[in-house]
């Protein structure tokens, strides 16, 4: 998400910065999203080159791949589905606080030019794409939920702070408080994607990952925007914003804390790898 952002908003920045308003909302906007189709290009390049593991291979030579894999994901995996996608929730939340609301916040509440407000956001990006694979690494030595529980109690303790250094009107507190707050959204995402993808077995592992990603960005990213847009409006007071970034916190800190560490599980096993504590104990 993050270079993906800094990129997008780079190319905006860069066209909004050499047309005027007219030519921006006449054919200036199209640039950004024509440019665009060079990252789906390197991205069907990656996906078409890339290797696949050896127990994707297994599962390919010797013919046991899951014939429908949601109907197999939902079977044995529905608990780490949802409980998966609701502990990412708090990372959508962050995310798109920093992005889109924050933004939006500074420049139409206090005053900051959309084009400073880019700044700090982009700022916050590329700091992010340095600390997340950072953060990735450290969960491979301590374990993904350890780092991840780091991660979301450093977004539910800035998210008062956030808004705090926001509200000052200050440009450099600005920068101060997406740094902050993109450190914690670091160490949140970094593990991330592995976490996921460790709670499902070779067989449905693609399904289950990509399914409770989605569910993740259905519950924080693409409700976040309206719902802060609504508590702003209904009470005026950014301190409103901050409760629910700290509630989506807590909400995702619960969900966590009942899925099992999968970094010491061997993800080269099938199903035992993920399983739960009652799983395991099935088995």
């Amino acid at each position: 998400m993050p270079i993906g952002t800094l990129l997008a908003n780079a190319v905006f920045l860069l066209v909004a910065t050499h047309t005027d308003t007219a030519q921006l909302l006449a054919w200036g906007w199209r640039i950004p999203f024509l440019v665009s189709a060079v990252l789906v290009a390197v991205g069907i390049y990656i996906r078409l080159h890339i290797e696949e593991t050896s127990t994707f291979q297994a599962v390919r030579e010797t013919g046991t791949k899951a014939r429908i894999p949601f109907f197999d994901l939902m079977r044995r995996y529905w608990r780490q589905v949802l409980l998966g996608g609701v502990a990412t929730l708090s990372t959508g939340s962050t995310f798109t606080l920093m992005i889109t609301s924050g933004v939006s916040y500074g420049a139409q509440e206090l005053g900051h030019s959309k084009n400073l407000m880019l700044g700090v956001a982009m700022a916050a990006c590329a700091l992010a794409f340095v600390c997340i694979p950072l953060f990735g690494h450290l969960s491979d030595r301590f374990g993904r939920k350890p780092v991840i529980y780091a991660g979301i109690a450093a977004e539910a303790l800035l998210a008062f702070p956030f808004f705090w250094l926001l509200d000052t009107g200050s440009a450099p507190l600005a920068f101060v408080a997406y740094g902050l707050m993109a450190v914690a959204f670091s160490a949140n995402y970094g593990p991330i994607a592995t976490f996921l993808a460790e709670l499902f077995g070779t067989r449905v592992r693609y399904s289950g990952l990509s399914v409770a990603y989605m569910l993740s960005g259905l519950l924080g990213s693409a409700a976040t925007p309206a719902i802060t847009v609504w508590l702003l409006s209904l009470t005026g007071d950014s301190s409103s914003i901050a409760w629910y970034i700290l509630t989506a916190a807590l909400v995702s800190l619960a969900a966590l804390f009942l899925l099992s560490e999968t970094r010491f599980g061997g993800m080269e096993e099938e199903d035992t790898a993920s399983a739960t504590p009652d799983e395991e104990t099935a088995a």
